[in-house]
């Protein structure tokens, strides 16, 4: 034992025939014919062995991923059996050999028969072709639009928080809003219930709204499943399963319908769902001799109708929908100024035609009627609104006056992109024309197929006389239970901005007008900032509009960010300016349009632009200044509402609160100190001048005018003094302003 490998000295040389090496000594050297019966242990059969016999390499075989090796053999022949390992072929050659050896017996008008056969070969690379001149050229890969997964009937979606605010808590609708904020966004929707207390009148009920006006509807007509927008024309997928088809999407065409009035449309909805519902009930009464069923249907057979009319490929229907109806030609359900003798109703912040213009508001400081003005919704049963967003991804505030629920599903804004990406993936972009298209205003995609791709979904149901509030960037879609009258409109808080700022971004880039010029938002509310500032700095009154403004700005307040980093960003576009531009401050006649955009991004031109004198009404942003035409620079002027100083004293007076500061900005900002006062944005607030009353009583005429701008003066002199000697700052300029 253990001596096995051992030189035995015997003199008959059989005895090695019997002697077998330990375990890890096969491979040792021994005579001749011992190595006849010997064979190398795994992973060392390609070990160069200085073997006499020359005939052993020819039974070896290269270890797996070492077919490719050069090899020291004596004979030639081995590499004759040696391939390269997978993934070192090159496949280009590979394919070219190929087509090469196969062309040889085909002539050129074999065309067809050459890729049947090469089609049979499952090596052959079909990303080529060949075309009569022999030269190989690749071709772009056919893009198929995906496929819904098989959504599961037990799919249960999140339900929307629902708030039930106190009388105290619903009198400031801007700050409740705001409370809201930290528990509702993350769903992208909320649902609030007023008071008791308030119970509006619905004028829509009036015998003029009611029987006089007329609205046109949309008809909405889901007309089966199809796997492409049918204003696009694109070639079908012949890969395509029939038996398959409830995974594909299904789109809604949309057509103009006939002129309504509420009561004739009540009339055509009542009897369309009576008709599409209860059928089935009075039949089986009828057979059974059971009493009538008047029970209208429920949320829950409404959304399970309206599940299968997205899933199912072989439910058609067609629907009457009024959607966008101005509220000033056709009337709103809330009572206006004069209009009506409650006065709680007309100036609440809760009636829709107050909404977008309350204190605290930013849609104040842009006048656009279409996002300003309330629209109205008139729905019937299966009527449904698909999937969009707000314009400039605004709030949204719905009021449901009168009719049957409406049910809601929401895809919050941090989860926009996935769900845009989800629903672009339905129909690939084949075309320029597809490129420019909407996807998600006109494909019916069920919310439970989102779900079903990891896209959380929430559900909200609306109840006649409640509010649901969308937030900033959500999606949503809806569907009506029957008839119903909403009323929809829009406001900006100062949390929007940053979205607004996004939008605004890739409205440039997409060459996209936008309908608010963010750069009039930002800096009419930073000089409405100010003046609550200097108010407050002076008076000390805790207004909340004095508090709202003081709260957002200093060091690390979100709006005196946002005003720095914007006029960092105006600083290097002047600073790179390319070329010597003559420098024009803008004259009023450049706000006589309501919006000057660049000839070529149709950004908007509120602070700086570029014009030439070739032609008086174009105009291009500072980044586009070389397209705008091909004139020398010294034929081009370069219009500043505000100079970089300028604007450094209205970001220093929001970010280090200096009066000084805000003094200087008042004078900049068009003649300030004869403004009207900041009055409070609560009713019944603040009575009393304040210092913007004071000095524009003062600055009636002589001598009283001439105190008023002493007294100025000594302001800012004492808080420049002050300033210095706290060390706040650097030195303040000492010359005089006024």
């Amino acid at each position: 034992m253990g001596i096995e490998g051992g030189n035995t000295s015997s003199k008959s040389g059989n005895v090695d025939k019997f002697l077998s090496p330990p375990p890890g000594f096969e491979g040792c050297s021994k005579s001749v014919k011992v190595d006849k019966l010997l064979s190398p242990p795994p992973g060392f059969e390609g070990v160069n062995r200085s073997s006499k016999s020359g005939n052993v390499d020819k039974f070896l075989s290269p270890p797996p991923g070492f077919e490719g090796v050069n090899r020291s053999s004596k004979s030639g022949n081995v590499d004759k059996f040696l391939s390269p390992p997978p993934g070192f072929e090159s496949q280009a050659r590979f394919v070219l050999r190929k087509v090469q050896e196969k062309t040889n017996g085909f002539r050129p008008g074999d065309a067809d028969s050459f890729q049947k056969l090469v089609n049979s070969r499952p090596w052959i690379v079909h990303d080529h072709t060949t075309p009569s001149s022999g030269v190989l050229k690749p071709t772009k890969p056919q893009v198929h639009p995906r496929r819904l997964p098989r959504v599961s009937k037990k799919v249960v979606l999140e339900e929307a928080p629902v708030f039930n605010p106190t009388e105290k808590e619903y009198n400031d609708t801007l700050s409740y809003i705001a409370s809201l904020r930290d528990i509702s966004e993350p769903h992208g929707i909320c649902c609030v219930v007023p008071p008791p207390s308030w119970d509006p009148p619905c004028l829509l009920g009036e015998r003029k709204i009611w029987e006089g006006s007329r609205f046109f509807t949309q008809v909405q007509i889901f007309d089966g499943v199809q796997t492409e927008d049918p204003k696009i024309k694109k070639e079908t997928d012949a890969d395509s399963d029939d038996d398959d088809t409830f995974h594909k999407a299904k789109f809604c065409r949309t057509e103009l319908g006939n002129e309504y009035t509420l009561e004739t449309f009540k009339n055509f909805a009542d009897s369309y769902l009576e008709s599409h519902f209860r059928v089935k009930e009075k039949v089986l009464a009828s057979m059974y001799s059971s009493p009538s069923v008047d029970a209208w249907p429920t949320v829950a057979d409404v959304e399970k109708e309206f599940r299968k009319l997205l899933v199912n490929p072989f439910v058609e229907l067609g629907v009457l929908y009024g959607n966008n109806i101005d509220t000033k030609t056709f009337g709103s359900g809330f009572p206006l100024s004069g209009s009506s003798e409650s006065c709680k109703y007309k100036t609440s912040g809760w009636n829709l035609n107050n909404t977008a213009k309350l204190p605290g508001s930013l849609l104040t400081f842009d006048d656009c009627e279409s996002v300003c003005v309330p629209r109205l919704s008139v729905g019937m049963c299966l009527s449904s609104q698909l999937w969009k967003s707000e314009k400039e991804r605004l709030y949204s505030l719905c009021y449901l006056h009168t009719g049957a629920p409406r049910v809601w599903y929401s895809v919050a804004g941090c989860h926009r992109y996935k769900f845009k990406a989800f629903m672009e993936s339905f129909v690939p972009k084949v075309s320029g024309e597809q490129s420019k298209r909407s996807y998600d205003s006109v494909m019916a995609m069920s919310p439970y197929a989102l779900h079903m791709e990891g896209i959380p979904v929430t559900r909200c149901v609306q109840n006649r006389g409640q509010y649901v509030i969308l937030f900033p960037g959500t999606y949503y879609s809806a569907v009506d239970c029957g008839f119903n009258c909403l009323e929809i409109a829009n406001f900006a808080t100062l949390d929007w901005l940053p979205h607004k700022e996004i939008d605004a971004l890739q409205n440039q880039e997409k060459k996209r007008k936008s309908l608010l010029s963010y750069d009039k938002v930002l800096f009419g509310a930073a000089s409405e900032a100010v003046k609550c500032l200097k108010e407050y700095s002076l008076t000390k009154k805790e207004t909340s509009g004095n508090m709202r403004w003081f709260n957002a700005c200093g060091k690390e307040g979100m709006f005196s960010n946002t005003v720095k980093s914007r006029v960092k960003k105006e600083k290097s576009r002047v600073q790179y300016l390319s070329g010597p531009l003559k420098p024009q401050r803008m004259k009023e006649s450049f706000d006589d349009v309501s919006k000057r955009a660049c000839c070529v991004c149709f950004v908007d031109l509120h602070l700086s632009a570029v014009q030439c004198s070739c032609s008086a009404d174009r105009y291009s942003c500072l980044s586009h200044m070389k397209n705008l035409c091909a004139c020398p620079y010294d034929k081009k002027s370069f219009l500043y509402r505000y100079t970089i100083d300028e604007l450094n004293i209205l970001a220093e007076a929001l970010e280090q609160r200096k009066l000084s500061c805000m003094f200087k900005w008042g004078n900049i900002d068009g003649n300030y100190c004869a403004s009207p006062a900041i009055r409070s944005s609560q009713p019944g607030g603040d009575k009393g001048k304040t210092t913007d009353e004071v000095m524009q009583d003062v600055e009636t005429g002589g001598k009283e005018q001439m105190k008023a701008r002493g007294k100025v003066r000594s302001i800012i002199e004492i808080m420049n003094v002050k300033e210095e000697n706290d060390n706040e700052s650097g030195p303040v300029d000492p010359k005089p302003l006024f």
